[in-house]
């Protein structure tokens, strides 16, 4: 299947004096994954829910494949969807469930498709059970098959992984990327988790009150953050005082580049990233260690420097000569960083 493009033009959605959505204009390219992160009441939801036909925008036009659907009803976008909860009918069976959506769309002699899709996910041996004979992450794989079903044209998950715990969410999230690649379907994803965004998708779109801050390749958008508003949000960035001197940022002795677009004089905020920070012991140390917290491969130490502090991201391996109170000097990478003035 070959994917269509979309577009959500000038998208405008206002409920009381909340402006949900913007002037919101987001394109989505065919076969896209294009997720949306954001903090509650950013918009992210809505956006999809317009898409899907479930809300009506106050302004502004929805355009598949070339095609204006603003004013066709959910029932009429041929749109895959899958919710936070499963929505699994409890008295059909998985294959049951897939072939629903088949049967009402008149496609009744198609039941070796709904038995391809729960094979697609990784369900071909449970095609006679029942929701309450499988687990959330299963259930939740039958509703992905469910959507795939239908061959929708745009396939919509409204923050599919939130109820499932840590380990079924990466396996499930994994399996979400590999089947889309496979299917090749515009695909958009709504979710509050910023790896889960990370990790699958191919651009990022941060929003905030109704708006597109950046929508731009993941890696792009951790490592440039368009706006302070990204760098903050997305992942973790300790917030360093600083001061602009020749186009660039004094930090804690360091110089370092500004992303570009960023224009501040004088005080400034500037936000750097963990891993940016080495730390190393030294008698005379500037720091102090606070506290260290063991992450696995990877550790955070906390370092006071004067009433200022610091985040450092550092090999695990590097803890036992960073215990509390240990004198440290730190280095900061000389990596673009953010500004708030």
């Amino acid at each position: 299947m070959t994917g269509v493009a979309v577009h959500l033009d000038g998208l405008r959605r206002t409920f009381g004096s909340v402006h949900a959505l913007d002037n919101l204009d987001l394109k989505m390219e065919p076969g896209e994954l294009i997720a949306l992160l954001g903090p509650s009441g950013c918009g992210k939801t809505t956006a999809l829910r317009v898409l899907a036909g479930l809300e009506d925008a106050d302004e502004g036009r929805v355009v598949v494949g070339g095609k204006d659907v603003t004013a066709l009803p959910a029932n009429k976008r041929d749109m895959g969807m899958v919710f936070q909860a499963y929505s699994l009918f409890p008295h059909l069976t998985a294959l049951e469930n897939v072939e629903f959506g088949l049967k009402l769309r008149g496609r009744r002699r198609e039941a070796g498709r709904a038995a391809s899709m729960l094979d697609l996910v990784g369900l071909s041996g449970f095609t006679g059970r029942y929701p309450h004979q499988m687990s959330g992450g299963q259930q939740q794989r039958v509703a992905l098959a469910r959507a795939l079903a239908i061959e929708p044209t745009v396939l919509l998950l409204d923050e599919p992984l939130s109820a499932l715990d840590a380990k079924v969410r990466v396996q499930l999230r994994d399996e979400i990327r590999r089947i889309q690649t496979e299917v090749g379907t515009t695909t958009l994803i709504v979710t509050h988790d910023q790896e889960e965004a990370l990790a699958v998708a191919d651009r990022v779109g941060v929003m905030r009150a109704g708006r597109l801050e950046q929508l731009a390749a993941p890696a792009d958008i951790y490592r440039t953050p368009a706006t302070a508003f990204v760098a903050d949000f997305v992942g973790l960035s300790n917030r360093l005082p600083g001061t602009v001197v020749d186009g660039q940022v004094s930090v804690l002795g360091a110089r370092l580049p500004i992303i570009d677009g960023a224009s501040a004089a004088g005080s400034v905020t500037a936000l750097v990233r963990p891993e940016a920070v080495s730390v190393t012991p030294a008698e005379e140390g500037e720091g102090r260690v606070l506290t260290s917290s063991f992450l696995g491969p990877t550790s955070r130490v906390t370092v006071t420097v004067g009433d200022v502090l610091v985040v450092a991201q550092v090999a695990s391996a590097s803890l036992d000569q960073l215990t509390p109170g240990t004198a440290v000097t730190l280095t900061l990478e000389p990596i673009p960083v953010a500004l708030e003035s």
